[in-house]
């Protein structure tokens, strides 16, 4: 039945964008037949959809810890002893489809751009959060986030900003950030909250 497991909206979604396509290719069919299967099928699978059936079940694995831990998994941390194999594993499966991106049929693309867990630039997607927390923060209150320590989200925002002033201080930011950055600056200045680093 249509709408119980989490990736049927999502598999109909893809198949329904990539049939629309010129050309849908007969190496993505396989990826959607083995998504619309949902890749739990005890049934022996044919030499030619093996691969199609354990990438889709590895992706329902990434979205599924999504769901459960509301992040995606993490392929690198600090201390590597604290990150949990099986969420390595997960995390690099990510990386690798980044990495790999161009050998990717257009059926998995298209499946991953829907993917709310998966990030193509995951850093730049973090980086737009921020800004977005940020200018929200700004919106709501009056005042850009500050250092204080009494409020560590105020904190971390204040501190994120900063950094974020110093980096395009000596011209580091990318060109895209950095427009964002002076549009929010000119804000500041003509509102005269601007914050400056400390």
């Amino acid at each position: 039945m249509p709408g119980t497991n989490p990736q049927d909206h999502l598999s109909s979604r893809a198949k329904e964008l990539w049939l629309n396509e010129p050309d849908p290719g007969p190496r993505s069919a396989r990826y959607a037949a083995a998504d619309t299967n949902d890749a739990d099928g005890d049934a022996p699978q044919p030499a030619n959809t093996r691969r199609p059936v354990n990438w889709v079940s590895t992706l329902y694995g990434y979205e599924e810890f999504w769901r459960e831990n509301g992040r995606s998994p993490r392929e690198n941390t600090r201390n590597l002893a604290t990150l949990p194999a099986e969420e390595r594993r997960k995390g690099g499966w990510a990386g690798y489809q980044r990495k790999f991106e161009e050998r990717l049929c257009r059926y998995q693309i298209i499946r991953l751009d829907l993917s709310p867990a998966f990030e193509w630039d995951p850093q730049e997607n973090i980086w737009q959060k921020n800004f977005a927390a940020y200018v929200h923060h700004l919106q709501r209150t009056g005042n850009p986030p500050y250092l204080n320590g009494a409020d560590p989200v105020e904190f971390a925002l204040g501190r994120w900003f900063n950094r974020q002033l110093r980096q395009l201080q000596i011209d580091a930011q990318p060109k895209n950030r950095a427009d964002q950055l002076a549009v929010l600056l000119a804000l500041l200045s003509t509102t005269g909250a601007i914050s400056h680093p400390r």
